[in-house]
């Protein structure tokens, strides 16, 4: 596993307020709601560059609107991290929990540098098992 020391500035056209990549295209978190609560599903095999956290960031913001939800990040198979995507994911702040499931010991060390910036917002966790995450995001809707 590689992690990726960017100082570089997140690109212009991925500035939250912006469209460019689409689902199926190489580098597109995919974003949805269900139950309640958000997921974001990095895409496997990518690194995941501040311009990928800022669209899926700027989506999740969508989903959320005026309020919070609880939030499932998925990060199976992601190759890596940088650091302004760090930044971005740590800026979020409509989520009400954020579970990060990852099933790998990769997953598990790009998690802990994902979730060793700033102090979370809100309660977040790491876990192995999505229907454990699932399970604790459920119980932080209550």
């Amino acid at each position: 596993m590689t992690v990726i020391d960017s100082a570089a500035p997140v690109p212009e056209e991925a500035v939250p307020g912006t469209r460019g990549i689409r689902p199926g295209e190489e580098g597109y978190a995919e974003v949805f709601s269900e139950d309640g609560f958000a997921t974001i599903i990095l895409p496997p095999g990518e690194v995941i560059t501040g311009g990928i956290a800022a669209r899926a960031a700027e989506e999740f913001d969508e989903l959320a609107g005026p309020g919070f939800i609880p939030l499932l990040l998925e990060i199976t198979g992601v190759e890596s991290l940088t650091r302004s995507a760090r930044s971005v994911f740590g800026a979020a702040r409509k989520a009400s929990a954020v579970a990060v499931v990852g099933t790998s010991q990769v997953d598990r060390v790009i998690a802990n540098f994902l979730l060793g910036g700033d102090l979370p917002p809100c309660p977040t966790r790491y876990f192995s098992s999505k229907s454990e995450a699932l399970t604790w995001l459920e119980s932080r809707t209550k």
